[in-house]
């Protein structure tokens, strides 16, 4: 099978990889800035006495989604110790917001 064969074979599936590039990309900013914004908005929200904690809960649910996914694909023990991080920082998050932090 030649270059050629492949590339027809590839575009028959409909598979096209720089489309597949570009999305990974664009999760994976719209992840740093929902991170980023969430911090700020935890700040501010913190600076004037009003609860935080949803916001911490909601990126840290997010985050451990991410990474466990990412874990379970590519088998990399950091995604696996970021989730586990993410997702015990949510449910700490997740309780103080239920008593009103």
């Amino acid at each position: 099978m030649n270059k050629d064969e492949i590339l027809k074979i590839a575009q028959k599936e409909g598979h096209d990889e720089m489309k597949l590039q570009i999305r990974d990309k664009s999760i994976k900013w719209t992840y740093i800035a929902m991170v980023v914004a969430v911090a700020i908005f935890s700040f501010i929200r913190s600076e004037q006495g009003l609860p935080m904690m949803d916001l911490s809960a909601t990126m840290g649910f997010s985050v451990s989604v991410g990474e466990t996914y990412r874990y379970v694909k590519c088998k990399e023990k950091g995604c696996l110790v970021i989730a586990v991080i993410a997702f015990i920082v949510a449910i700490a998050a997740t309780i103080r917001f239920a008593m009103g932090y």
